[in-house]
């Protein structure tokens, strides 16, 4: 289904009132802000949710996911047994993570294997303890772990995460397990450092600007003097949301007992019908990742109303610079539908456009992708009937060579650069050769 929404949480046990007990007055907006993203996440009805913690096992150079049939776990060893938490492990999902992030090159290691029961850590408790308070029923839990790799490879965590959440068959929601800065106070667990204010200051900012990405860009020494344990936690959060249309409401932050604590909701507009990202622009996403990441072709579906009458379809991918990676598109229907053609020309772009190498895994989060659905081509007798901005052109001669242009191509201004430039392509010779000239109009999705 889709990524319904996701939060980041504190973890600190003393917030749980069974834990806390009077001291729970020093930390009143961080109670109340979890009362209130579990209140908005239980509205969210997510089947699934996918959690990260920095207390599950950490191997240095692996990013880690959990297959677990089962986890378990209390706050007995903070004097509350009585506060549990139980739940399945949706372990087709945590395969498919899996799979996902091995496709991407990435390093990782199974935290448990099919069948077993995890015990859970705290950092996973305290969430949970909030979050599930409001659930009806219980969702499924994949649990996740980072590494002590660098920014761009826990974020591209976050793009498998989030590759594997969109063919999933379930509504998830993202948890981002971690605390800030340990080093506020001078009676703070870490002792005092300077950095650590700074290094909030500069996390909650983002956070509030729904920037998270620019945390890869904060100077290590900064994080390792602070003493955190939540960076890694948000930057993969900061690859689960790329792409996404989402709105971050930072609900507080406070610094009690010397450690930094933040609370947010994260909603995500749905990307496929009903929201504002382009239904038919996802799903050319969806199956250029699902045949670049697993080899498979997704079913071909779109909103009721959406692409139903079968269509000439243009796929292109560009790259962050705006250069061209690939595009394959058909002028006239082969398939059934606009949604079969989206998809059966997307594969192609990504995969058969004989002018440059297939699209790899590790590219996936950088690539812009549109689709451009086309009209019936109409002949036209004279240059007068055409316009480069507006209609894009095919030009065929007797012995049927043919090429093709889109409208509205940059550096294209005049009619005749637009029908000189598309007869190169087919290899006519203009000022030699006769040859027919059709139009058509466009309806770009990007």
């Amino acid at each position: 289904m889709t990524l319904v929404g996701g939060v980041i949480a504190p973890h600190p046990p003393i917030i749980v009132p069974g834990v806390g007990g009077s001291r729970l007055k020093d930390v009143e907006s961080t109670l109340t802000a979890m009362h209130r993203v579990s209140v908005e996440a239980a509205e969210k009805r997510p089947n699934t949710i996918v959690l990260l913690s920095p207390h599950a096992p950490i191997s240095p150079g692996e990013m880690g996911v959990s297959l677990a049939e089962r986890y378990q776990g209390s706050l007995a060893q903070f004097g509350v047994p009585e506060v549990t938490v139980e739940l399945d492990g949706d372990v087709d999902l945590a395969e498919r993570v899996l799979s996902d992030a091995v496709a991407r090159g990435l390093p990782i290691v199974e935290l448990a294997g099919r069948g077993e029961v995890v015990q859970l850590d705290h950092g996973s408790l305290v969430p949970l303890y909030f979050l599930l308070e409001a659930m009806s029923p219980p969702p499924g839990l994949v649990l996740l772990s980072f590494s002590l790799l660098g920014p761009e490879a826990h974020m591209n965590f976050g793009r498998a995460v989030a590759a594997a959440v969109d063919c999933a068959d379930q509504d998830v929601l993202y948890v981002a397990s971690g605390d800030l800065s340990h080093r506020l106070t001078r009676d703070a667990p870490g002792g005092y450092h300077k950095s650590g204010a700074e290094f909030d200051r500069q996390v909650v900012e983002a956070v509030r600007e729904g920037d998270l990405g620019r945390l890869a860009d904060l100077p290590p020494a900064l994080a390792e003097s602070a003493g955190e344990c939540g960076l890694r936690s948000l930057l993969v959060l900061a690859g689960v949301l790329e792409g996404e249309d989402f709105s971050i409401d930072l609900h507080s932050y406070e610094g009690p007992f010397g450690v930094g604590y933040l609370v947010a909701g994260i909603s995500v507009k749905p990307r496929r019908g009903g929201g504002s990202a382009d239904p038919l622009v996802a799903l050319a996403r969806e199956a250029v990742e699902a045949h670049v990441l697993r080899g498979e072709v997704i079913k071909a579906e779109l909103p009721p109303g959406v692409g139903e009458s079968p269509a000439g379809v243009f796929v292109s991918i560009h790259r962050e610079d705006g250069s061209l990676r690939g595009c394959i598109g058909t002028y006239r229907p082969r398939q059934a539908s606009v949604a079969e053609e989206i998809v059966h020309n997307a594969i192609s772009a990504a995969g058969a456009d004989p002018r440059f190498p297939p699209v790899a895994a590790e590219e996936l989060g950088r690539l812009a992708i549109s689709v451009d659905v086309l009209s019936t081509p109409e002949r036209v007798t004279g240059l007068e009937d055409l316009d480069p901005d507006l209609y894009g052109v095919i030009v065929q001669t007797d012995d049927g060579r043919r090429a093709l242009l889109l409208p509205d191509l940059e550096g294209i201004d005049t009619v005749e650069e637009q029908l000189a430039l598309v007869c190169q392509k087919g290899g006519i010779r203009s000022a030699e050769e006769s040859y027919r000239i059709y139009r058509f109009v466009v309806e770009r999705h990007e």
